[in-house]
């Protein structure tokens, strides 16, 4: 749940308060320095988004909970840029729109985290920005990324900005 997270009190509010409201966006875009815990809280807020027990973060006792913590939830995808190139090409943002059109296996969300988002080619991007546009269903993208500035602008625009700040040393 939100409570493992240390260090990262104002994402973790923000984030509370679109679950509380149920006004989740369709796109996120999770920012700051490498190693802050960007990829850890988007995978908690895809607990929290199809947890069947709590409203505003996860249980992690329910069956939804423990299959995405696991890795083996359906309707939960990450993407992370490919070895060898270290990019994420437009065959894979295909492949994740086509997948985001479907409904949902399990739950009522489809959530899909893109880890190091900068990274993908701008014809990626521009395929990606049709989906942000007209978001599938009940789909949320959750796009992580140490440089935003890398993305073209209408995606960092048509994404609600969540910035995550350095540790403190005690942290560390």
């Amino acid at each position: 749940s939100f409570t493992t997270i240390n260090d990262q009190d104002n994402a973790l509010r923000l984030l509370r308060n679109v679950l509380l409201k149920r006004r989740i966006p369709s796109g996120m875009l999770f920012w700051g320095p490498d190693g802050v815990g960007k990829r850890l809280v988007a995978i908690e807020l895809a607990k929290a988004v199809n947890c069947v027990s709590s409203s505003s973060d996860a249980c992690d006792v329910c069956l939804s909970c423990r299959k995405v913590k696991s890795g083996n939830h359906p309707d939960i995808r990450l993407v992370m840029p490919a070895r060898k190139t270290r990019v994420i090409d437009d065959e894979t943002i295909e492949t994740i729109m086509e997948f985001a059109s479907l409904r949902g296996y399990e739950s009522l969300w489809r959530v899909f985290v893109l880890e190091d988002a900068d990274r993908m080619t701008t014809r990626a991007q521009n395929r990606f920005l049709k989906t942000l546009e007209e978001p599938p269903g009940n789909s949320l993208f959750i796009l992580t990324s140490s440089y935003p500035r890398d993305l073209l602008p209408t995606i960092r625009s048509r994404c609600l900005g969540v910035r995550f700040r350095s540790l403190r040393p005690q942290t560390v």
